[in-house]
């Protein structure tokens, strides 16, 4: 399926599919337009804007001397500065939620269960639900970053690897157990309780094997189909329908690093 962004312009430079995946590349060559969307999209997840501001709102009414609002300033400013991983699943976020040709639904922002600046929470990357024909049904993905040389680079191999990631996503029930009870705890209004039970049951009723599995690979290096067609087909021999893969590579006119 065609990502199409409108905040994000992207040329298509390869495509491919086999079996139940489908791999697809995309460069991005204006640069003010990928900083405008890291500013816009990408900074809102990332920093959980609508949830931070009214963490500080609340702050503000209960610092009621000066000593308190002299010190609520340095608290507040007190952020960790993001990393390129956790800005890397940002931007996967918003282009998947900002894809025209369909509808994402991200119930809830992993920043929220971080306790402390140094977190890397367990599990899937990316957790959430996909409109498609059927309705909904859940999506589970993985996201990495790299400026390796190497065509696929190193983050697609690997007990670490976005591959076997993927490959876990999809088929180790354990993994899903745990994704499943989180996503419960997190759809607690009535739209998404509907969007949850709806998605669980087709789960459910296909013996686990209705689900998307997105990988979203970030490289600030030229464009190779070699970064992630092997992969996806190793993907391909091991996973069956209704279960649907979707692997993407975007690449950055900016520095992994920066």
């Amino acid at each position: 399926m065609a990502v199409s962004v409108a905040a994000l312009p992207a040329s298509a430079v390869y495509a491919g599919a086999d079996g139940v995946v489908v791999w697809e590349g995309y460069a991005v060559s204006d640069e003010e337009a990928l900083r405008a969307f890291l500013r816009g999209p990408v900074a809102a997840r990332a920093q959980d804007t609508g949830e931070e501001e009214s963490f500080e709102d609340e702050l503000q009414a209960l610092a009621t001397t000066g000593m308190g609002t002299e010190f609520l300033a340095r608290f507040l400013a007190a952020v960790p500065e993001e990393k390129s991983w956790e800005i890397g699943e940002a931007f996967a976020e918003a282009v998947l939620a900002e894809d025209g040709n369909r509808e994402v639904i991200w119930p809830w922002n992993d920043l929220r269960d971080r306790r402390t600046p140094q977190a890397s929470l367990p599990g899937a990357d990316l957790v959430g639900f996909c409109r498609d024909d059927g309705g909904f049904c859940l999506l589970f993905g993985e996201v990495k970053t790299s400026s390796d040389a190497g065509a696929p680079p190193q983050v697609m191999y690997g007990r670490s690897g976005m591959t076997w990631q993927l490959e876990s996503n999809a088929t180790r029930l354990d993994v899903q157990h745990s994704l499943l009870r989180w996503l419960r705890w997190r759809c607690q209004s009535a739209e998404l309780k509907t969007v949850y039970r709806q998605a669980v049951g087709r789960y459910l009723n296909s013996s686990g094997k209705d689900l998307l599995i997105v990988g979203v690979l970030l490289r600030d290096t030229p464009s190779n189909e070699k970064d992630v067609k092997s992969r996806a087909r190793y993907l391909a021999g091991c996973l069956e329908a209704p279960t649907q893969v979707e692997v993407y590579a975007w690449y950055l006119p900016l520095a992994v690093s920066d």
